[in-house]
């Protein structure tokens, strides 16, 4: 099911973000594309690409559509452990050189709180979310 998170007001900006909602075996799972846009997110570096492909991007809260109030700079976007190293390689280095934007699927869980289920309101508990994963993999579709 395909819903439309409101739009949330940050300085004079407007963001708007669409959120499905995956049923899951323990509960639902939120994922929703984003765009990492040069400029508007960093790689850490320092972190690199660690075995099992694990990676992290950074994204000032400014950027991110979902509110995250317990965050003071950035919401820390992580690529999860698995044996499957290939796909994230690429997409790492796609955006280590990316000169347009990058689309990706995130999933929020399990730092995400429902505040309003109609309309549908969410807020991040903390300042991690993750690239969206799927049978050991990175998995880019909804």
């Amino acid at each position: 099911m395909t819903v439309f998170l409101l739009a949330m007001l940050l300085s004079t900006a407007t963001f708007a973000a669409e959120v499905t909602i995956n049923p899951g075996k323990y509960g639902d799972y939120y994922h929703m594309p984003f765009s990492l846009v040069p400029g508007e997110y960093q790689v850490n570096k320092t972190y690199g690409f660690n075995e099992g492909g694990q990676f992290e991007v950074l994204v000032p809260k400014a950027y991110f559509p979902i509110p995250a109030p317990n965050c003071r700079k950035n919401i820390i976007i992580r690529m999860p452990w698995s044996a499957n190293e290939g796909k994230k390689r690429a997409l790492y280095e796609e955006l280590l050189s990316a000169s347009e934007p990058v689309p990706v699927i995130l999933e929020l869980n399990p730092y995400v709180k429902v505040l309003h289920k109609q309309p549908l309101d969410l807020e991040l508990t903390y300042c991690n979310v993750f690239f969206r994963h799927r049978n050991g993999d990175y998995y880019d579709r909804l």
